[in-house]
């Protein structure tokens, strides 16, 4: 089924105006990625125990270093996908280096740059 001429083009119009009209909020902002961090369900917590496990393992595996492509492998379970950003970005595990790394892979998003973080240790890792 087609519309009729000049139709398509209307609606188009349409929903340009009620974007500009009514703005959505950008996907991952602070204040959603905070909410993902700090939800206090059970699976939730359970996602951010996988996720910094799988954190731990790349950085092992890196020299201590790390960036989302180098820890997606390590996650062997369902999360949520903004639970990876925000434990990345917002759980203390990690701090930014300023550098980037291609994410390499069979992805499309293989020639992306993705930021390199640093695993901070944590004290009774130090004291070993």
């Amino acid at each position: 089924m087609t519309a009729p001429a000049g139709v398509q083009d209307d609606l188009f119009a349409f929903l340009a105006v009620c974007d500009v009209l009514a703005p959505r909020p950008p996907r991952d902002t602070p204040a959603i990625l905070h909410a993902v961090m700090t939800d206090p369900l059970p699976a939730r917590q359970t996602d951010r125990e996988h996720i910094e496990a799988a954190i731990r393992a790349a950085a092992t595996e890196h020299g201590g270093y790390v960036t989302a492509a180098w820890v997606r492998p390590h996650i062997t379970r369902d999360v949520l996908p903004q639970m990876v950003g925000a434990v990345m970005g917002n759980g203390g595990l990690l701090e930014p280096t300023g550098r980037l790394e291609r994410n390499e892979g069979g992805s499309g998003n293989a020639n992306k740059w993705s930021p390199v973080w640093r695993l901070i240790p944590s004290p009774i890792q130090s004291a070993r």
